[in-house]
């Protein structure tokens, strides 16, 4: 059994309603403990596109990392998402941002993610659902690595397990 916070993100179409669906999949592979508030931000790198809702769930999962990741990416198939490049707009994008007590690398998959404490729109949801959450390599709590513009995202009024 792990611990893990998944990063959710869509900047294409009905964005909260692939959020909520998204959300709803996951709880079906995995048992939600606690979902983020969602955040509205702008898009970090790829092409000209809309700004992205995000936001993050706690689970546990009965499995490994890899498993997992193969669920994520079978939900997002299911959701219409296409991968045609990198950093791109995309309906669904669900990513292991952090498993409790555990650093690994592979060529499928980096935990933490690579980049979360340089990304508000990933460690602001991350802190909302693991507010003890410790990076496993430098053993700093992610609550220490905020910076200006992490602290300055504000919830917006939507419910990722509510009605779509």
């Amino acid at each position: 059994m792990i611990r893990v916070v998944v990063g959710l993100g869509s900047n294409v179409g009905d964005r909260l309603a692939h959020l909520q669906a998204a959300a709803q999949k996951l709880s079906k592979i995995a048992h939600v403990e606690r979902a983020s508030h969602i955040y509205e931000t702008a898009p970090v790198g790829g092409p000209p596109q809309g700004a992205f809702y995000n936001a993050a769930v706690r689970i546990t999962y009965e499995g490994e990392p890899l498993d997992l990741l193969d669920a994520l990416q079978a939900i997002e198939l299911m959701l219409g998402r296409a991968r045609h490049e990198r950093w791109g707009p995309r309906t669904i994008d669900l990513d292991i941002l952090w498993i409790e007590g555990m650093a690994m690398e592979s060529d499928r998959l980096i935990v933490p993610h690579e980049r979360l404490a340089e990304r508000p729109f990933a460690l602001r949801p991350l802190v909302d659902v693991a507010p003890d959450a410790i990076d496993p390599i430098s053993q700093v709590p992610y609550t220490r690595l905020f910076d200006e513009e992490t602290a300055r995202l504000r919830p917006l009024p939507l419910d990722l397990f509510g009605a779509s």
